[in-house]
């Protein structure tokens, strides 16, 4: 049955509702403390916050976004995103914060502010690092020097997002940024030093990037690169847009899409690009991506991927094998709304939403539109379920960037937060339901793919207006639960901690892969305890230009305290592994049998 056949013979459902075995467990050595068992308590009262956005950890990080008065590019109400990872191997988690600079035009005098990274020194205190590392070295007579080098770090092109893969294997975490104009590779040297090596990998791109998707694509042991570039940009020629006669950031049409490319890792830190050869041709002038997902749609093994595309039909490239694919997402009806209509995705996730072990996918969306939730169905196929999951009467008004499923409160299911704000910075003289400024949103999964909107009752971080760009989730101080971070457009970084006193149990999983890449994206982690099966797959580059702790995180919910948890792995190889009785309230770290 055809993509439109299948989306006409559910219609009538959605638009009734849519009104408006060899294993080893290893558990970290480096936070032993830390990962040991958290203390269960009584659920949290309602008047006590469960998320506290903490300005004295030490992170001062302000994205700024320059903005140049009588052109205001497209680009610049657009960025940035945020990564958590682990680039100095101490076991906490660290950040990278994307910056802009100014453009063509912008008459302020101050210089452009370099990327930022913040070394997590525990107990949930940062420091940002220096621009140069210094290494005391002892002589064979005794004699004592200091060493000084460079960082390595610290673009200061106009930044929008950040992926942290794990490139040649070697356990050291490698940072990438996408940049309106040259992105950037930095190889981690394993010294606490980054260098350069975007033009010795072959991975030059000069074009406005916005996501990275990274994934073993061809099954030998690791990671290729989907680029997904966004538009095309002159500033030179550049033509503001006015309404009213005002000027006003333009909608993403005015701009010709950039082509998305595919790059194969060859190994040695050394990319062939292979677009056209693997079949990622762009239906008619292509899309403007701002997500990557890659997952295993079909079953068969090989990675594909999901690309949300801005005001363009979404991509779901099918992967043949051999490098080949096929765009799909029209058959299996993930290109458009239920109504059949081109939407303005951004960040996306996967999730399995619903308990039934296969996955969901969510993609945020523009004000008006409502953020989409495509739910798979025994066949395969997904409908459009935004209206009846809960999430399309409180997104419809609201212009959704980053977006990220997570067990907040550890009750054994994915709970959804979505962070908000405008393009347009003067929207509310155009359309009076609309703001620049929105509140984020924090979504309560009931247990069974019905989501209610319960932020304000978390913290009052979401009854705050801001414009919410990146997001990234995770258990910043090795406590068992997941905290965020917010990267808000030309406002500072916020980073809440996750305080909530919950009752239920947490189960962690850090994936090693030998056969599979080291980072093991592509994973997944099936559990079971106490009657209750779950399945996280293990994703990287989800949310919005941004990176998250890659570290698969369980709520059990409420069992007792010497339950244990029967987990089982399906490694990107096509290995399978079997994880009997693990004791819970630990994050176990699991090595791909060899």
């Amino acid at each position: 049955m055809s993509g439109a056949a299948n989306r006409a013979a559910r219609a009538g459902a959605i638009l009734a509702v849519a009104v408006p075995a060899t294993w080893s467990v290893v558990t970290s050595a480096t936070a032993s403390a830390a990962l040991a068992d958290a203390q269960s308590a009584v659920a949290v009262p309602a008047d006590e916050p469960v998320f506290i956005e903490r300005r004295d950890c030490g992170v001062d990080f302000v994205h700024r976004r320059f903005m140049t008065e009588g052109k205001k590019y497209l680009c610049e109400t657009a960025g940035a995103g945020v990564a958590l990872f682990d680039y100095d191997g101490d076991g906490l988690l660290d950040l990278y914060c994307v910056q802009s600079c100014p453009l063509p035009g912008w008459t302020g005098a101050a210089a452009a502010p370099p990327d930022q990274l913040f070394r997590n020194l525990g107990g949930f205190r940062f420091e940002a690092v220096t621009a140069t590392v210094a290494r005391e070295v002892t002589a064979a007579d005794g004699t004592r020097t200091t060493l000084v080098r460079p960082r390595g770090l610290g673009d200061q092109r106009y930044g929008m997002g950040v992926t942290c893969p794990d490139i040649d294997n070697d356990g050291d975490p490698d940072l990438y940024v996408t940049n309106v104009g040259r992105d950037v590779l930095y190889r981690n040297e394993g010294d606490g030093t980054f260098t350069d090596v975007t033009e010795s990998a072959g991975l030059v791109d000069e074009s406005w990037s916005a996501a990275a998707g990274w994934a073993d694509l061809d099954g030998d042991g690791d990671l290729d690169l989907y680029l997904a570039n966004y538009a095309q940009i002159d500033f030179a020629k550049y033509k503001p847009c006015t309404t009213k006669n005002i000027v006003n950031y333009c909608h993403p049409d005015t701009l010709k899409s950039a082509p998305d490319r595919l790059f194969r890792n060859d190994g040695g830190f050394k990319f062939t690009e292979i677009t056209k050869e693997a079949g990622i041709v762009e239906p008619d002038e292509g899309g403007k991506g701002l997500a990557v997902i890659p997952f295993d749609q079909d079953d068969d093994g090989r990675l594909d991927l999901y690309i949300a595309n801005d005001a363009d039909p979404n991509y779901l490239w099918m992967n043949r094998g051999g490098m080949k694919f096929e765009e799909e997402a029209g058959v299996w009806c993930v290109d458009v709304s239920g109504r059949g209509a081109s939407q303005s995705c951004m960040g996306s996730d996967l999730a399995d939403i619903d308990g039934d072990l296969d996955f969901d996918l969510f993609s945020a969306n523009f004000g008006k539109e409502a953020s989409i939730l495509y739910v798979r169905g025994k066949d395969g196929y997904y409908d459009d379920r935004t209206y009846p999951s809960g999430l399309g009467g409180p997104s419809y008004l609201f212009t959704g960037f980053g977006a990220r499923f997570f067990d907040y409160d550890r009750d054994a299911d994915q709970d959804l937060m979505v962070v908000n704000g405008h393009i347009v910075d003067n929207a509310e003289l155009f359309d009076p339901t609309q703001t620049f400024k929105q509140v984020p949103h924090l979504y309560a999964n009931r247990g069974d793919g019905r989501f209610d909107q319960i932020g304000p009752r978390l913290s009052p971080f979401f009854s705050t207006q801001n414009v919410g760009r990146g997001l990234a989730t995770g258990d910043l101080d090795n406590d068992g639960d997941l905290d965020v971070v917010v990267l808000e457009n030309d406002a500072p970084l916020a980073v809440l901690e996750n305080v909530g006193k919950f009752p239920g149990r947490w189960i962690g999983f850090a994936l090693v892969g030998t056969k599979s890449p080291r980072d093991a994206i592509g994973a997944i982690v099936t559990i079971e305890c106490a009657g209750k099966s779950q399945a996280i797959p293990l994703v990287g580059s989800s949310s919005y230009l941004s990176w998250g702790d890659l570290r698969l995180y369980f709520g059990l919910g409420t069992v007792a305290p010497d339950a244990t948890v029967n987990a089982s792995i399906r490694w990107p190889s096509g290995t399978r592994q079997s994880l009997p009785a693990l004791p819970s309230n630990r994050y176990h770290r699991i090595e791909e049998p060899r």
